[in-house]
């Protein structure tokens, strides 16, 4: 059983402990980190700048809560660009112990039901190494392409990495039926006087574009 829950309403404590417990698990696929980032008090400032983000419409942060008590996971949508690129990048982590379970899979559809609605997305992008085929295969399931190898991508564990980028994009809205209209025939002139036809009415469906929202943590998806 797990729960999604936004990074900036989770204890800081229970994400520090989730980012110690997994420190040399998550090692190869992010960049180098001080002692301070595994402690209390610097999840206690990203927790209130998560806050900001989120209003702010520049990231989107969660963790993967394990029967309400045990953080297990975090994905991160952020690197959002507004405007006419509309895009973001997600990074995802998941503690090896829940590996195999499909949580990973299930906590990402539901976030990934937010993108191009809530979060008003039109794309957004995962970079994973090209040995990480865990990772790959998640994606593609996801609905996700590959759309290249990116060459010295990120610089990860003090080394930089050559990474596949994955896209996912928002569907095109199904065009307006076009209507019809049915050649014209030579009028008739009617023996008696008739009453009016009644007219029909024709719903026309028009796609607005969203509202542009005002405008990260950077890692290989794990």
């Amino acid at each position: 059983m797990f729960e999604l829950v936004a990074l900036h309403e989770c204890d800081p404590k229970r994400v520090a402990r989730f980012m110690t417990l997994n420190r040399e698990r998550f090692r190869p696929y992010a960049p180098a980190r001080s002692e301070h980032y595994y402690t209390n008090s610097h999840w206690r400032a990203a927790c209130k700048r998560s806050k900001i983000e989120w209003k702010e419409g520049r990231a989107y942060r969660f963790v993967v809560m394990h029967k309400n008590e045990e953080v297990i996971g975090k994905i991160d949508l952020d690197h959002i660009r507004r405007g006419p690129f509309s895009t973001g990048d997600f990074g995802y982590l998941l503690d090896r112990r829940h590996e195999g379970q499909s949580i990973m899979r299930r906590a990402m559809e539901e976030v990934l039901s937010m993108v191009f609605t809530d979060f008003k997305l039109n794309r957004v992008q995962a970079a994973i190494m090209p040995q990480n085929t865990r990772s790959s295969g998640l994606v593609k399931r996801l609905g996700f392409r590959e759309i290249g190898l990116a060459e010295r991508y990120l610089k990860l564990d003090g080394e930089w990495r050559d990474h596949l980028l994955f896209e996912l994009v928002a569907r095109k809205p199904a065009a307006a039926p076009t209507e019809t209209k049915a050649p014209e025939k030579e009028a008739e002139k009617p023996v008696a006087p008739q009453a009016d036809s009644e007219p029909v009415d024709a719903e026309i469906i028009t796609d607005t574009t969203p509202e542009d929202a005002p405008q990260g943590e950077t890692k290989e998806s794990s």
